[in-house]
């Protein structure tokens, strides 16, 4: 599950978060915390450092911008930035140390020293200071503690569904974004998440609001509700009974768009008729399944369908019970028989018999158990299953030659 969210997060940082509408500062990163800290990335061939320069957030880059690239006794590297804000420094050599500077305003920026890589490059942002932004981040803080004020709230695009196989059935991860965009706080009738009538195990999330509870098979998610978004995470477990499962979740509260992950296992297939696109994306040596749709109005159900599952077939089940009233049976009839014959000479003979049998049965049983729990393959238990039932069989029929004699 922790890479599965990994690649939820990846995904949450591309251009979800650059559609974000006015409104959502309170809980976006601070991009001033971000300056100077170098990132590695695949993108950007080896040897090479981008620095993009930007005033207050990187929506707002500065051009023209005069930027150093000080690498110790090799010297130091100038560029100005693009209309983009950004300054490109190749063919730098691998496993030199360097930082980048640039002064804006009288303001000196300057990020932390860092090691160029073997394999791929580094991008590092220096954030100058946006006074106009400060002054406005001061008057959202304000505004932020002033009385609740009746209004409502969107499930934001940061919200997913992510879809994970365990050794216990399906399980769904419900990421909620609950996102209040005006700059005070709001106050709404409580966001009830109803849970399949089926769901097992189900629990809040680490990290989840406080504002959200789990009660009587529902999430229910009380205001008043702080500007930007107030995160409410919750799972649950399906039972799986055959290859194929439709999860349904009924919304309290308008959708900004549909996403759902998850890593595809085997044949495993997810639609919806609320999808737009659909696609595989691989990371990390994995495949997922990304599914994407548009905005869901509040009451709207979001369906998914999966086909492909892996589970257990019912029959090994049937078997075994089967098997076992046989053995009860074979063995019952079989101890009535010598009891009445009296034959105590072939006594212990029998209880040879009935010993292996046992054994045999409790070999069996484990086998039929570790299939339906996925931890035996098929092309092991196939052929075992095959040897065990012979083997029983011989077993019966030398019970039934004593019994007779």
């Amino acid at each position: 599950m922790k890479r599965l969210l990994v690649v939820c997060a990846l995904l949450a940082a591309g251009p979800a978060f650059a559609q974000m509408p006015p409104g959502m500062g309170a809980n976006m990163p601070d991009a001033r915390q971000m300056s100077g800290t170098p990132l590695p990335t695949g993108e950007v061939p080896a040897g090479t450092v981008i620095v993009r320069v930007v005033r207050g957030s990187m929506a707002n880059p500065l051009a023209g911008e005069t930027v150093e690239l000080i690498a110790g006794p090799a010297g130091t590297r100038i560029a100005k930035t693009n209309e983009l804000g950004r300054a490109e420094f190749p063919g730098l050599a691998v496993g030199s140390r360097v930082r980048a500077v640039a002064t804006v305003s009288g303001e000196r920026l300057e990020s932390q020293e860092f090691e160029l890589p073997a394999a791929g490059g580094i991008r590092v942002a220096l954030v100058a200071l946006d006074p106009e932004m400060e002054k406005r981040a001061d008057e959202d803080r304000r505004m932020a503690q002033m009385p609740p004020q009746p209004g409502m709230v969107v499930l934001g695009e940061q919200s997913r569904f992510v879809i994970e196989m365990g050794d216990e059935g399906l399980h769904v991860f419900n990421i909620m974004g609950v996102m209040n965009t005006a700059r005070t706080p709001v106050e709404t009738e409580p966001l009830v998440f109803e849970l399949p009538r089926n769901a097992e195990r189900a629990s809040m999330l680490e990290g989840s609001s406080p504002q959200g509870q789990l009660r009587d098979g529902r999430v229910t998610v009380i205001g008043p509700f702080a500007p930007g978004t107030t995160l409410v995470q919750f799972a649950y477990g399906l039972p799986l009974k055959s290859a194929n499962l439709t999860v349904e979740q009924k919304l309290p509260a308008a959708l900004s768009a549909l996403t759902v992950m998850t890593q595809r296992v085997g044949d495993l297939h997810i639609t919806s008729p609320q999808f737009a696109n659909h696609r595989d994306m691989a990371t990390g040596g994995e495949t997922y399944i990304l599914g994407q749709g548009p905005a869901l109005r509040a009451g709207d159900t979001v369906v998914l369908n999966l086909t492909g599952l892996p589970h257990a077939p019912a029959w090994p089940t049937h078997l075994a019970v089967a098997v076992a009233a046989v053995i009860l049976l074979v063995g019952a009839w079989g101890s009535m028989q010598v009891g009445r014959s009296g034959a105590t000479a072939f006594a212990a003979r029998r209880k040879k018999l009935e010993g292996r049998r046992d054994r045999l049965f409790a070999e069996l049983t484990a086998l039929e158990t570790g299939y339906r729990e996925r931890t035996i393959p098929s092309d092991v238990y196939t052929p075992r299953r095959r040897e065990l039932v012979a083997a029983l069989e011989r077993v019966y029929a030398e019970l039934d030659e004593e019994a007779a004699a």
